[in-house]
């Protein structure tokens, strides 16, 4: 198949995309979610924004490494035109000189990879919650290589990927030139990029041009097997340049080539189709070269050439809330008043809440004295009482279900013991 050649942007120095980009025409999916933004930060006076590269979202409010202008600037997630940053960090003291991608740690310090040759070097640094202006990094350390893109996992560790096959995780307390605590080097990475972390705990990377997403287990190391690999022509994927995560872990991936971000299942490994592809006309995304996803759903997009932050709508309607399971049903109490042993049992409710039952709770009272009370598992609807553990008279069973929501309400039944 004949391609045209075109180089968008100046890609002199700026190592966003090795080479030259083929222009490929957007396939039919391509404008699966053809959408204009709901929202998009743009405009020469007040924005500031000169090639954006990587963001993250938190607190409402859109972190981006400001590739072009050698700064990490802070908007409101409902900015809209040209609208001035609440924060930039910026300036020979902050070090900040060609940032990648940006991350946040669990104290809400903004980290982020800042390339340089010399005597600024390669570093890797983070910034104080409310930093502003020309200030210092909280801390800094040399990777040891050029870095790209960032993640801090769920231990707080800080992983960094190379533009290569290399992931290096360090130390959140880490400095000067610090021996990395783990290095995964796998032959399934060519062209590590943006890097996110799931609700698992592992590690997926957007692995530029081999036109795949990559996902290794929590404490991978060295050439680990992945345990995730979305790669092939179904994929649709031309150059991953960055990659997130929403709340139901589905993966979306921007991809620079395509000029959209392809979203794949929460389960999604091998060979497999998009669910949804954003692009086209309407999105009008130039070069896509980072993507996060807010709490809600809301897809923020940095398009590099076109110097713009875009804000979209849900791709997904939202989750439904989960509440507590309903009452158990047909609860009844087997056998005599007399007998040795008495056989409670029941149905699962009717409505479990959203979510699977896993477990019940059963108590047997006199009265307001406890006699018995009973965790069971999900599986188990009856139990038997020996007598020996109840008392003469009229009790009461009640039974009620658990999901991770929580216990919903008791069923009860009277019956009488006779001894």
């Amino acid at each position: 198949m004949n391609l045209s050649i075109r180089v968008t942007g100046t890609l002199a120095g700026t190592a966003l995309v090795a080479g030259t980009l083929a222009a490929i025409a957007p396939s039919a999916v391509a404008d699966d979610v053809n959408v204009a933004p709901v929202r998009t930060i743009q405009g020469p006076t007040h924005t500031g924004l000169q090639r954006p590269a990587g963001m993250y979202v938190r607190g409402g409010q859109i972190h981006v490494s400001n590739f072009g202008a050698a700064s990490i600037l802070v908007f409101d997630l409902n900015a809209d035109g040209d609208a001035p940053p609440k924060r930039r960090i910026a300036g020979s003291t902050s070090l900040v000189s060609l940032p990648r991608t940006v991350a946040a740690d669990s104290a809400g310090f903004t980290w982020v990879t800042s390339a340089a040759t010399a005597p600024a070097g390669n570093r890797v640094l983070s910034f104080r919650p409310t930093a502003d202006g020309n200030v210092a990094p909280a801390s800094k350390f040399d990777p040891g290589f050029v870095p790209f893109g960032i993640a801090i996992d769920k231990n707080d560790k800080v992983n960094i990927s190379n533009q290569g096959d290399t992931i290096k995780v360090f130390s959140r307390s880490a400095t000067g030139t610090p021996a990395a605590e783990r290095t995964i080097k796998s032959t399934h990475l060519s062209n590590a990029r943006g890097i996110a972390v799931d609700a698992a705990n592992r590690l997926w990377v957007a692995n530029g041009s081999g036109d795949s997403l990559v996902a290794f287990a929590p404490g991978a190391t060295g050439n680990a097997a992945p345990v995730r690999v979305i790669k092939g022509s179904r994929t649709q994927i031309q150059f991953a340049t960055d990659i997130a995560l929403d709340a139901s872990g589905r993966v979306y991936v921007a991809d620079h080539r395509a000029r959209d971000v392809k979203v794949f299942a929460a389960n999604a490994n091998g060979n497999v189709a998009p669910i949804k592809v954003l692009g086209g006309s309407a999105a009008a995304l130039t070069t896509p070269a980072g993507v996060t996803v807010a709490p809600d759903g809301t897809v923020v997009v940095a398009d590099y050439d076109g110097h713009d932050i875009s804000v979209f709508a849900p791709l997904f309607a939202p989750p439904k809330a989960v509440k507590v399971p309903g009452k158990p049903r047909a609860l009844k109490v087997s056998g005599k008043a007399g007998s040795k042993t008495r056989k409670v049992s029941w149905r699962r409710p009717s409505n479990n809440g959203g979510a699977k039952i896993t477990g019940y709770r059963l108590v047997v009272k006199k009265g307001n004295r406890v006699l018995l009370r009973k965790n069971l598992g999900a599986s188990k609807r009856s139990y038997k009482i020996k007598r020996a553990q109840l008392r003469k008279g009229k009790l009461t069973v009640y039974v009620k279900a658990k999901n991770r929501k929580g216990y919903g309400k008791n069923v009860k039944q009277k019956f009488r013991v006779r001894k």
